[in-house]
């Protein structure tokens, strides 16, 4: 995947989907734990906004957040080093309140994508179809939208 995108190390933005698949045991599940293995061994950089670690406590059209007994489980993993983290400040609030006037996207999924553009990563992974659509779609931008593993999948397993 590296020599796919010309580089050693693959920046990748998770949204709260690759999470939550990983805790659920989700169909993405397996390509996940790879791209986890690859941030652990600094093969892959693995980014990440606050929001994601709110929004993984209660997943998207869930009536209820997720059992208190994964709140230690949820809170370790946000705390390994290999998880990069970007703040959100009033560069990334503009820059996603652009996005949301741009290309009708949710709050949420502008504030996921207005950090993956400023960090100038390579891959936002996600299986969210709302920032899915956009893949090749953003100007002057070379971030790819894929679900986790999809681009150089062959080089994944």
């Amino acid at each position: 995947m590296a020599s796919l995108l010309g580089q050693d190390t693959v920046r990748r933005y998770w949204d709260a989907t690759c999470f939550l698949a990983l805790l659920n045991d989700e169909e993405d599940a397996p390509a996940c734990e790879h791209i986890l293995n690859e941030a652990k061994r600094s093969a892959t950089e693995l980014c990440v906004s606050p929001i994601v670690q709110v929004e993984v406590v209660r997943p998207r059209r869930s009536p209820r957040p997720l059992p208190v007994e994964q709140r230690e489980k949820i809170r370790a993993f946000f705390e390994n080093d290999y998880v990069k983290w970007r703040t959100i400040d009033r560069k990334i609030s503009n820059g996603a309140q652009e996005l949301c006037w741009e290309h009708s996207l949710h709050p949420r999924d502008a504030l996921h994508l207005a950090v993956a553009l400023d960090l100038e990563c390579d891959l936002l992974e996600t299986n969210d179809g709302g920032l899915l659509r956009l893949d090749e779609e953003i100007p002057s931008s070379a971030l790819r939208i894929c679900r986790p593993g999809t681009i150089g999948q062959a080089t994944l397993f």
